[in-house]
């Protein structure tokens, strides 16, 4: 895969089982219009069919009597559209910042949508007061900017109710008319809102959102809140951080999170988990073992016989059939749907029949169909081609100080040998998978082997890994990237051990910083978006208020042990720092500071700053902005691990 070839990618999302159909999103980066394009389409074992023909269309939902999904035209903010069917919906928001959620009461004809709503002379509500000559924020909060969005505090995000009603004779509805149903503000607690739903019957509306409202303190614990009355109800849950829920009856509730069991910060290492929760006796139970299995955060299916749910195991997200008598059920007995490499990332099911979307290590965007009722594997209905030149990683299983470590090696085509660069994940608790991966394929097709792994302090494993690099956040997980890394030196000849480059973004930036300061290997690195003043960032990142305290300590010299910007004068690698102007998540202080102090030391380095972008760069970023970055990044390594002598077999296929 070469830089341009970005758009002929494509994203398959939100399945839907439509009679004999799938209904999914296909979302494709476009390099002319610098944009992303998507459309709803229904597939089947022998066609398909684009529903819709907007700029951009996702989520869709269908029900027998209403369906829906979003829409947003370019450069203006998503609305919600609901017909009878997907193909007749027409447009019933005009929310100024846009519809970014929605759940519809089929045989109550309603919809409960999430919509942020602007402070009164900020976002452009008045014309005649520019983003610049808006009045000054007063913050009271600990947490009042958000990664992608910025400020979230005079922009709440908010649940409203609409009836949805055929628009007859009216204008309602209509493409040139500015007419829309009339929405209901409810009331709900005084935070952000996500997750709407309804329960069958649609006698219950409910949201997900904070526990307590944030008045300066810290605090993630959040719960399901009760929509309709005079005042949202909380649900009284154990300490615990929701992410999904799902109604299966008037009185239960599935929930999808975190157990918080020390305190209420308590989410390093964390397994999110399955809960039931009945509102008749306000028990909740828990259905899966909280050291071994880590749920998805994506919505349940009640499906006969039980729930069907993703677990994300080590490298994969597989579907999985769970009994809703369980308790603590652990990773060896759970009933797994798919294979071990598939990556599932949306699914559909009723109880026969489940549609599911995600990416295999040889194409990046596969849509499946499985059938419930037989042993039969999935029955993959497309499978979108992988750019030329695209190889398959060869798997690796590594002995490590912390037990075995999975890891990949990706070759060029070709003898080599080949220069290595080693890429390192970010989270620290998040996972490299089997799928097909852009950035490792621009690196192969250019010439260049990749080793890549899931170190001590990963997802994908037991909590016991997760909490690895609790107060120690370099020394195993660096321990076990090198281990791998010279694993693949000593097995594979045709890998040049003496041209080595080491790159990673956000804590893969951190452990890139910590990692040139300690070993001294490698011709160049490539620290992106990264994490690299635990002090600094309490205070300016959108996670900074607990983030910092969690995983480094709260210990000062502690966080000195564990901080890049500490041991750059250690580094003589020649390194190039790369970062997005408007990343909350590791703001661009991070990146300035790192810069600086490696200037200060004498470190060959450069700053390369992407306008206009966040901490989501390399996976949502402008696509000229990705090309751009994938162009900078093999600029880099042929500067440093490339020259005219030895580019020789590697490039020749």
């Amino acid at each position: 895969m070469n830089p341009e070839d970005l758009d002929t990618l494509a994203e398959y999302s939100t399945p839907k089982l439509r009679g004999d159909e799938a209904v999914i999103s296909i979302r494709r980066p476009d390099l002319e219009s610098n944009s992303y394009l998507s459309q709803l389409f229904a597939l089947g074992s022998d066609r398909s069919r684009r529903l819709t023909h907007a700029w951009h269309d996702s989520d869709p939902q269908i029900h027998p009597n209403w369906s829906g999904f979003l829409r947003a035209e370019r450069k203006a903010a998503a609305q919600l559209y609901i017909g009878s069917t997907l193909e007749t919906a027409h447009q019933i928001t005009d929310s100024h910042l846009g519809v970014s959620e929605f759940a519809i009461d089929d045989a109550g004809a309603r919809a409960l949508y999430v919509a942020r709503v602007a402070e009164p002379g900020r976002y452009g509500l008045d014309d005649d007061v520019p983003a610049a000559e808006e009045a000054p924020r007063r913050i009271t909060t600990s947490a009042y900017l958000s990664n992608g969005l910025g400020y979230t505090d005079d922009r709440p995000a908010r649940a409203f109710l609409v009836d949805l009603a055929e628009p007859g004779l009216g204008k309602v509805g209509l493409r040139a008319a500015s007419e829309v149903p009339l929405s209901t503000l409810l009331s709900t607690p005084d935070c952000d809102v996500h997750d709407p739903q309804f329960s069958p019957a649609g006698t219950r509306a409910s949201v997900v959102a904070a526990l307590h409202p944030d008045r300066g303190r810290p605090d993630l614990r959040s719960t399901v809140w009760l929509l309709g009355g005079d005042t949202a109800e909380p649900l009284d849950l154990p300490s615990m951080d929701v992410s999904r829920h799902l109604w299966l009856d008037e009185d239960t509730v599935v929930l999808v999170g975190i157990a918080l069991t020390r305190d209420e910060l308590d989410f390093v290492g964390q397994m999110p988990g399955l809960f039931v929760h009945d509102l008749r006796t306000g028990s909740t139970r828990r259905l899966t073992d909280p050291e071994t299995v880590a749920v998805a955060a994506l919505r349940p299916r009640a499906v006969e016989g039980g729930l069907i749910a993703v677990v994300d195991t080590d490298g994969a997200s597989r579907l999985a059939r769970i009994d809703l008598q369980a308790e603590g059920l652990g990773i060896d007995e759970i009933d797994f749907l798919s294979d071990a490499t598939t990556v599932v990332s949306g699914f559909d099911a009723d109880d026969e029949t489940l549609v599911f979307t995600g990416s295999t290590s040889s194409s990046p965007a596969v849509l499946g169909r499985l059938d419930l009722k037989t042993d039969d594997a999935p029955l993959m209905l497309r499978q979108h081609p992988a750019p030329a030149n695209s190889v398959v990683p060869e798997v690796l299983r590594v002995p490590g100080d912390g037990g075995t470590i999975t890891g990949w090696l990706a070759k060029p085509r070709g003898q080599g040998p080949f220069p290595v660069i080693v890429n390192i994940h970010g989270g620290p608790f998040s996972q490299y998978t089997h799928s097909w991966f852009d950035e490792t394929q621009v690196l192969t097709s250019a010439g260049f082997a990749v080793v890549y792994s899931n170190p001590r302090g990963s997802g994908g494993r037991t909590r016991s890994w997760g909490t690895a690099v609790q107060a120690d956040m370099a020394g195993p997980a660096m321990a076990d990237v090198l281990a791998v890394l010279d694993h693949a030196l000593e097995n594979d000849p045709a890998l040049d051990a003496d041209r080595l480059g080491v790159q990673g973004g956000s804590y893969g930036g951190y452990l890139t910083a910590m990692t040139i300061a300690a070993d001294d290997r490698f011709r160049g690195a490539i620290v992106e978006r990264g994490y690299l003043d635990p002090d600094s960032f309490v205070g300016t990142s959108d996670i900074g208020r607990f983030f910092t305290e969690e995983y480094t300590s709260r210990n000062p010299q502690a966080i000195a042990r564990q901080s890049p910007l500490a041991h750059a004068d250690q580094v003589g690698t020649p390194t190039l720092v790369m970062h997005s102007e408007l990343d909350f998540r590791c703001p661009l202080e991070q990146a300035q500071q790192y810069y600086a102090a490696l200037q200060r030391a004498g470190v060959d380095t450069e700053m390369l700053i992407f306008p206009g972008e966040n901490h989501e760069l390399s996976r949502a970023g402008q696509p000229r902005h990705r090309r751009q970055r994938f162009e900078a990044i093999l600029d880099w390594w042929d500067r440093h691990l490339t020259s005219a002598d030895d580019a020789g077999s590697a490039a020749a296929d």
